[in-house]
């Protein structure tokens, strides 16, 4: 019997726990980092966004190529198009999250862009507790890059919305996050690892995660700290290295 390869109260073992835990206090110390360090801050915003452009390239849109052929073989007579809706998908949710947050002129943030986010990032969160639960590995090395790369990847999603709606942040968004990432973790010990449904929302989610990046969390060279931009680039290289080894992708 060990705490780490035996359930928590039949639920999470204690691997997964406690990764589960460290990503979370990126929404709940988020508002205090900001405020406590703005330098330090400042570097781990430009870190986040090496971290999320690599994230894009190089776990995401493989992820959902790994998707799409499991498609292929559980329905190999089916229309091409039809085999590749996560891609549609992914461009829908693309194009509905550039319609809702960029298609203004307004600094004021609307209503309907902060359903949206909100929306939007619980099911990110909700995605990133069932992704530590589907690691399933016995090793710990696997779960503390899971901990460190979302943990910091989270600090950048964070920032963005911090910025746009700082008060709803403050008082109940963060925490509506952390509900999410624990309900969507119960939520992936009951279903396989590439279930449909998972697999849709990977798709819908990872489509404005993309703009995110590209959009948000690439800012203007004349500001960018670049070695803390390419080091979140490695580092996202490091971790998809990791996860390849341990066949967790």
């Amino acid at each position: 019997m060990s705490f780490w390869s035996d359930k928590v109260v039949g639920i999470f073992n204690g691997y997964e726990s406690v990764t589960l835990f460290v990503i979370c206090l990126a929404h709940v110390g988020a508002v205090w980092v900001y405020n406590a360090f703005p330098k330090t801050s400042r570097w781990l915003l430009d870190f986040s966004s090496g971290l999320g452009i690599g994230y894009a390239f190089l776990y995401l849109l493989p992820k959902i190529g790994i998707l799409t052929g499991s498609i292929r073989l559980l329905t190999p007579d089916v229309h091409i198009l039809v085999e590749h809706r996560l891609y549609f998908m992914m461009l829908f949710g693309f194009l509905v999250y550039y319609l809702v947050e960029f298609k203004g002129h307004s600094a004021t943030p609307s209503r309907l862009g902060l359903a949206l986010n909100v929306l939007s990032f619980s099911i990110y969160s909700g995605l990133i507790g069932a992704t530590v639960v589907h690691l399933d590995q016995v090793t710990p090395g696997v779960y503390f890059v899971s901990a460190v790369v979302f943990t910091l990847h989270l600090f950048g999603v964070n920032s963005f919305l911090f910025r746009m709606y700082p008060a709803e942040f403050s008082r109940w968004m963060r925490w509506v996050f952390i509900v999410a990432m624990a309900a969507g973790a119960y939520v992936g010990t009951e279903v396989e690892r590439y279930d449909p449904y998972h697999s849709a929302a990977t798709a819908l989610v990872g489509g404005i995660i993309i703009i995110l990046s590209v959009r948000l969390k690439l800012p203007a060279r004349a500001r960018l700290n670049t070695k803390a931009f390419l080091f979140g680039i490695a580092t996202s290289v490091c971790a998809v290295a990791v996860y390849a080894q341990a066949g967790a992708l």
